[in-house]
């Protein structure tokens, strides 16, 4: 008898472990089922609040740059898809390089290398920017983005001689070069295309095999950004609405004049300059880069719009923007309807086919179940970021739930003002 009771004791007992071991893992899953969403909700607003705080203070950076350097400072968005981060980088003007038209009604057949130094054709004077010596780097977080307002006409350039132009943001999806498109006078809110171009050709239009040809008038350059941008001394917000020039060297081992350049070659390697600065004013002072003995010739000025000029992806063109919107860009996919972010960009972009040298930046229409076009897509993310989150048309406090955060750049003080909606 006794040994049929601690039999029974025993059954009892390891039943008992059984059902309380039980319990543990009920009450486990439960309180993993409420930690890990608030855990999430704090590494979003963690995320967010530095995200904040990192685009706030790259502002005030670019203003101290100005003051303390004396020159033009800025701050620029680069979007790099191999760390898949946006970086804003502080950057002083160095000088002005003088740029054949690419007008399509100016003179001289829509101008090309040689119409800016004829003389009698028309041109740009684009200021040209370098990385400051002050300041730092500043990265955003993963997923988290920044878009510049591009206001109405802003898309459009207009060359010395009064003819617009269609080379800053002139991909598909804005117009292409149509000068005449109802696409550039409309306002957007434009993404860093920094990181989608051939990173083994020296200029656009140019050969893969490390060697200068002559610029494709007709291509797109290569790198579009923005900037917000500040007065020497003042500090105050630049009102100068023209196109700039940000020298970004790209990560390429493809470069001009070989494995065995010439002294006078090695000078005009960006990927051997000590210091950007200096190369960059080296490049714009120099009277005979060919150095060929004759002085401003015309092969000096196609050479210097080549290696530091519009056509060079070791640039990238600039428009100061005193509008920024902060956004999750998971989040604006989802408004979408896409299935999520393209897996080599980390963004709606499509990466650029290295096989080819033409630019042909667009937004992933794979990503998306239904049949969209490049320029339904771009009016569909100009509406998310101005607030309209249901994609009615409208701006309506009660039915949207906007998700990005706008901000304005004060004139005088380089601060942000978040926008409220």
């Amino acid at each position: 008898m006794r040994r049929t009771q601690n039999h029974i004791q025993r059954h009892v007992l390891r039943a008992f472990t059984v059902v309380e071991l039980l319990v543990v893992i009920v009450i486990a899953v439960l309180l993993l089922t409420i930690a890990v969403p608030a855990f999430r909700n704090t590494i979003y607003s963690s995320n967010r609040s530095l995200a904040v705080n990192a685009l706030q203070a790259s502002s005030l950076m670019g203003r101290d740059v100005a003051i303390n350097t004396g020159k033009d400072g800025a701050v620029v968005f680069v979007y790099d898809p191999e760390v898949q981060r946006i970086n804003i980088i502080p950057a002083i003007k160095i000088g002005t390089i003088r740029e054949a038209t690419t007008a399509p009604t100016a003179g001289g057949g829509g101008g090309g290398p040689t119409a800016s130094r004829s003389g009698d054709q028309p041109y740009f004077d684009r200021d040209v920017f370098v990385p400051a010596p002050i300041g730092e780097v500043l990265s955003l977080p993963e997923y988290w983005m920044v878009r510049g307002y591009a206001a109405p006409g802003l898309l459009l350039d207009y060359d010395s001689g009064g003819n617009p132009a269609a080379a800053w943001y002139n991909s598909e999806m804005y117009g292409a070069m149509q000068v005449s498109s109802d696409i550039k006078d409309e306002a957007h809110w434009v993404f860093p295309e920094t990181g989608f171009f051939a990173r083994d050709s020296q200029v656009n239009g140019g050969s893969l095999n490390g060697q200068l040809t002559a610029v494709d008038d007709n291509a797109p350059t290569a790198r579009q950004s923005f900037m917000i941008r500040f007065d020497a001394r003042t500090g105050a917000v630049s009102r100068d609405t023209r196109s700039a020039l940000f020298i970004d060297p790209r990560n390429s081992s493809e470069r001009p004049y070989g494995d065995r350049p010439t002294p006078n070659q090695r000078t005009l390697r960006v990927d051997l300059a000590d210091d950007l600065e200096v190369w960059a004013s080296r490049l714009l002072d120099s009277a005979d880069l060919t150095g060929d003995g004759i002085a401003y010739g015309r092969d000096d000025g196609t050479l210097r719009e080549q290696l530091i000029g519009s056509a060079s992806n070791d640039t990238i063109l600039v428009k100061p923007v005193t509008r920024v919107a902060l956004y999750d860009e998971q989040k604006l996919a989802l408004a979408l309807n896409a299935r999520g972010l393209n897996m080599d960009t980390n963004t709606l972009y499509m990466p650029h086919d290295q096989g080819q040298r033409d630019v042909d930046i667009k937004l992933d229409e794979t990503l998306y179940t239904t049949s969209v076009n490049q320029d339904e897509l771009a009016e569909r993310i100009n509406q998310w970021i101005n607030g309209d989150t249901n994609g009615d048309g409208m701006i309506n406090f009660l039915t949207d739930e906007p998700d990005s955060r706008l901000f304005l750049v004060q004139s005088y003080t380089g601060e942000l003002k978040e926008v409220l909606r």
